[in-house]
């Protein structure tokens, strides 16, 4: 695994996905990021397999009149990463203690 370089952004990312947010929109909006900055940063983490992704099922979206979504999670190995994204961004996500997704949307 090559290191992954802790910028601002990938620390919130890494936050967010660890506070429970797993839709790129969701991370994005709590993280105060724009989603072409947001998904670059989920994709790298994949790669580097600290984080994997699923689809959820297309009559899922189907239902609710949208395309299916993808929904990230990290994976063990993201501890360490997590770690230095608290130690050396210690403040919280903006506004992610009382984020509601479905009001986002």
């Amino acid at each position: 695994m090559s290191p992954i370089r802790m910028t601002y952004a990938t620390a919130m990312v890494l936050l967010a996905l660890d506070e429970g947010l797993k839709y790129g929109f969701d991370i994005a909006d709590a993280a105060g990021l724009r989603g072409g900055t947001v998904y670059p940063i989920l994709r790298r983490l994949e790669e580097e397999g600290v984080a994997k992704s699923s689809w959820e099922r297309p009559e899922i979206g189907r239902r609710e009149g949208r395309p299916p979504r993808k929904y990230y999670q990290l994976r063990a190995a993201a501890r360490p990463l997590v770690g230095e994204a608290r130690e050396r961004f210690p403040f919280p996500l903006r506004g992610v203690a009382d984020f509601n997704p479905e009001r986002a949307r």
